[in-house]
């Protein structure tokens, strides 16, 4: 049997305290893609070979391979590896209107806006390392925490040099 990809979140089975995932077949591409356990579209469901029990984080994105169960109701993971997404930081500034940098990696943006940022991991520079820290899906979190902080020292010297009283 020929061995499938794709990338799965797994969750804990409220059953068997099992970790599953669940794959549709995309009608189009005939590839597999990870879904939800409440899918709207026809599902099947992955259990974790003996090998990889005890290694996985639940709610994390995996890139996986399955093969299929024999009586082909459902597909068993043989190889699973943690997804991470290489971030990109941009800086956007507007004069006296918009002081931003953005951290873009996956479907996620973390934002430093020192000017009008609404939490404080989103106003200062030690909330939003303490932000990506966290996160544990970067790729190569310390050169993109040191690439944010060159970033966001500049954006701060430029909104003093606009005149902003920065603490």
């Amino acid at each position: 049997m020929a061995l499938e990809t794709s990338q799965i979140k797994f969750a804990k089975s409220e059953e068997t305290g099992e970790l599953i995932g669940f794959v549709s077949r995309h009608s189009k591409t005939k590839k597999l893609k990870g879904v939800r356990e409440n899918s709207i579209y026809g599902k099947k469901i992955c259990v974790l070979s003996e090998e990889l029990k005890g290694t996985i984080i639940p709610n994390q994105l995996y890139n996986v391979e399955l093969k299929a169960m024999h009586q082909g109701n459902g597909y068993v993971v043989v190889s699973a590896i943690r997804a991470l997404f290489k971030a990109t930081i941009d800086t956007v500034l507007v004069s006296n209107a918009l002081y931003q940098v953005r951290i873009s990696f996956g479907n996620k943006t973390i934002y430093f806006d020192p000017k009008d940022g609404k939490s404080p991991s989103s106003r200062t520079i030690d909330g939003v390392i303490r932000a990506l820290t966290i996160r544990n899906d970067i790729e190569d979190t310390d050169n993109v925490i040191q690439e944010f902080n060159t970033q966001a020292k500049e954006l701060i010297d430029r909104m003093k040099t606009d005149g902003y009283y920065i603490k």
